[in-house]
């Protein structure tokens, strides 16, 4: 009995940690043709900066994988953003993947226009 109930609390505990993961709510990107800078900003609420965090960011041109960033902490409750120096043309497709520190992801696309007017689309 003194073995069962140890392992059943971290069986719990490892089943109910995932419940605790916030993913991010929403990604906003946007791209300088000009300077050849990516700007990533999303809604990611956070209980705890040093647990709950963007740990992971890949980001994809015309889907091949150019970059992938690691984070120790976020520096704000409910807001990460970074500014990714990035060389894409008129047309190309970047697409960024956020992952969280405690389990969850989202990703969004951003069709580079020369007029910086930015083409979208949301995936997940």
């Amino acid at each position: 009995m003194r073995i069962v109930l140890p392992v059943l609390f971290c069986l719990f505990i490892f089943f109910i940690s995932p419940g605790f993961a916030t993913p991010p709510v929403s990604i906003n990107l946007s791209y300088d043709l000009d300077r050849g800078s990516l700007h990533v900003e999303a809604v990611h609420p956070s209980f705890d900066l040093n647990k709950s965090y963007v740990r992971l960011m890949n980001v994809y041109v015309n889907k091949t994988q150019v970059s992938t960033l690691n984070y120790f902490r976020q520096s704000d409750y409910n807001q990460f953003s970074d500014d990714v120096p990035l060389t894409a043309q008129a047309g190309d497709v970047i697409k960024v993947e956020l992952f969280c520190s405690l389990g969850g992801e989202m990703s969004k696309e951003l069709t580079v226009t020369k007029s910086g007017a930015p083409s979208d689309n949301a995936s997940n």
